[in-house]
């Protein structure tokens, strides 16, 4: 009873009800266990009850084909459901727990039983927090759509769970074989963190990076991101997350959004290098994404790695078309043979890059992008074919660009090869 009556009365609306009214809920719940990953609510369905977060984690998502937009992310002491109950609607969002969670379930005709009488502000106040949640959650899911409307940038995601797998190799020449169908229309986003070495492994010499955007005022906000992107001469285009590690706790997830909304308007694709840890920052990113691309090395603890991130990207609701597993080999003979990567993967490898010799290593030393400058190398055919892929699945219109121009406002800042 004492932890049914801490959830409850952390709730919105339901902290301001009595004592009475409160530990008359909580006698009236039914409580309920749910494994992660598993579907709690389906959208479009009817529903008669809201549903309170005792512990763990639930993820709200709408989908709106072929997108499926998070539009919340509640934990304890929060609660859903509440628009099917209280406004008779069908479920806006379909609800997913993250982690294994523990629900408390009270039905329309016990929700009113206890709140109609004394307590009938409350319930009052409970339909326009529920209206209010459901005209929010409209917005966002509108707002997420709004790039394909207006042909904005296609947001890739990078994600090596295991370090030394070559993920920001892979986001690099990435980069490059896009940026050699769409001259001055990729970047690069660096968020490898605590290290950022992209724009140095591709020969640049970084002067400023989206850590530094956090106090900049809103007005001269987009002027100042466009002016720290880095150009190569061969198309691609580089901004550093951070230059010193301590910068990157300045990376806030607010500070994401607002970049990569502005950046969206400027460029065709937008590929962000996530690196290996799981943060704030990276979860935001993977809400704003259109694709991921999984890389993974065929070693043992890598599989392992890769596997617990396909279940991560599941609970998150990443559709399986838009996820893509790239097999980077790193040396000539690999542990693990690509079929047995897949049985761990409980999916196919999508793109398999072979062993390339010392060609990364020497061209991290030389400042170059081996899919600009080797085209004909594993790695820079690897790439080819990812770029590909990634082109196929999310293609619009080509409008003609020349080759010599740098996307608007970058210009007369962009940073040169060293």
């Amino acid at each position: 009873m004492t932890s049914r009556l801490s959830a409850i009365e952390r709730a919105p609306v339901f902290f301001t009800l009595s004592e009475e009214a409160l530990r008359a809920i909580a006698r009236r719940v039914r409580r309920m266990q749910i494994p992660a990953g598993e579907m709690v609510l389906c959208q479009g369905e009817p529903g008669d009850t809201i549903f309170f977060i005792e512990r763990g984690h639930c993820r709200l998502v709408i989908e709106k084909p072929p997108s499926i937009v998070t539009v919340a992310v509640l934990t304890e002491g929060d609660f859903f459901g509440e628009g099917a109950c209280v406004l008779g609607r069908s479920q806006q969002a379909s609800v997913y727990a993250q982690t294994e969670c523990y629900l408390l379930a009270l039905d329309r005709q016990s929700l009113h039983a206890v709140m109609a009488g004394r307590d009938g502000d409350g319930l009052e106040e409970l339909r326009r927090l529920a209206e209010q949640r459901f005209n929010l959650f409209a917005d966002i899911s509108v707002q997420a759509t709004w790039g394909q409307l207006l042909e904005e940038a296609t947001v890739v995601g990078v994600y090596s769970p295991k370090g030394g797998s070559g993920g920001t190799c892979i986001s690099l020449n990435l980069v490059g074989a896009l940026a050699r169908r769409y001259p001055g229309e990729v970047l690069l986003l660096d968020l490898d963190f605590p290290y950022s070495h992209s724009a140095l492994l591709a020969g640049l010499v970084p002067t400023s990076c989206l850590a530094r955007m956090s106090s900049v005022p809103q007005e001269s906000f987009e002027d100042a991101l466009l002016s720290a992107v880095l150009y190569d001469s061969g198309g691609p285009m580089i901004l550093p997350g951070a230059l010193r590690p301590e910068e990157a706790d300045e990376v806030t997830p607010e500070l994401v959004n607002k970049a990569i909304a502005t950046l969206r308007k400027t460029f065709r694709y937008i590929v962000v290098d996530l690196g290996v840890t799981i943060t704030d920052s990276t979860l935001a990113l993977f809400d704003l994404t259109q694709h991921v691309v999984l890389v993974a090395a065929p070693e043992l603890s890598a599989v392992k790695s890769a596997a617990d991130a396909v279940d991560i990207l599941n609970q998150l609701g990443t559709p399986h078309n838009r996820l893509t597993v790239v097999l980077n080999h790193r040396s000539e003979k690999p542990a693990v043979s690509k079929a047995a990567v897949e049985r761990a993967l409980k999916r196919r490898v999508d793109v398999e890059i072979a062993f390339d010799g010392n060609r990364p290593e020497q061209a991290a030393v030389d400042g170059a992008i081996l899919s600009l400058t080797n085209a004909k190398s594993e790695i820079g055919q690897g790439a080819e074919a990812l770029a590909a892929l990634l082109d196929g699945t999310h293609a619009r219109p080509r409008v003609a660009v020349d080759s010599s121009s740098i996307p608007n406002g970058i210009a007369e800042h962009a940073g040169r090869p060293s």
